[in-house]
């Protein structure tokens, strides 16, 4: 269980990071603005996440993380200056990201002791907070507070780890790929079919 979410905390470093320099290619961004929109999305969610535990901040305690987020950075900084990229792909990427990471925050939360509702904050928490400060420096407003289906995705994600953690009826393994699934599922559905959350209105307008 540990091994796998190891692996998925390395993958959702990765794809955050790629996701924040192609925020950064779209606005033009030179190497080093690059490389800053990939650490802090890949490491955003999870260094608030930890604050507010008040646990070690975890690329404080294994520094090869925020290398891992530094070199995708480069790499990919690199890697789009010779390939068309569309934005789509960012969405796309994100998504991956975001199913990743609410799961690791999810479990996280629940491993500390808390209760079923803190590790559910914990986890929308931790899959969204990197992508809000992306796209808060580049200047976009964050898919978080738009129309789109994204905490939603992020909260049933969430929500289907801490239930079927407390079912006991799967191992864990399957409850963490299944609560990726749901969360990958329900956002990229929405991406595909242009689904969106009702918005507020006032008066008539």
């Amino acid at each position: 269980m540990e091994h796998l979410l190891h692996w998925f905390d390395l993958i959702g470093i990765v794809v955050f990071a790629f996701t924040g320099v192609l925020a950064a290619g779209h606005k033009q961004m030179d190497l080093f603005g690059a490389v800053v929109l990939a650490c802090v999305t890949a490491t955003g969610g999870g260094t608030t996440r930890d604050m507010i535990l008040n646990i070690p901040v975890f690329w404080l305690q294994a520094s090869h993380y925020l290398w891992l987020a530094a070199g995708t950075g480069v790499i990919s900084f690199y890697l789009i200056r010779y390939l068309q990229v569309p934005m789509r792909l960012l969405k796309v990427a994100d998504a991956m990201g975001l199913a990743v990471f609410v799961v690791i925050g999810t479990q996280k939360g629940l491993d500390l002791g808390h209760s079923p509702a803190i590790a559910i904050v914990m986890g929308v928490m931790t899959g969204t907070f990197g992508g809000l400060i992306r796209d808060i420096l580049a200047g976009d407003i964050p898919l978080l507070l738009r129309r789109e289906i994204y905490a939603t995705a992020a909260l049933s994600g969430a929500a289907t780890l801490v239930l079927l953690d407390a079912s006991g009826k799967l191992p864990g393994e399957a409850v963490v790929a299944i609560a990726v699934l749901v969360t990958l599922g329900i956002r990229l559905a929405a991406l595909r079919w242009n689904l969106s959350a009702p918005i507020a209105r006032f008066g008539n307008h």
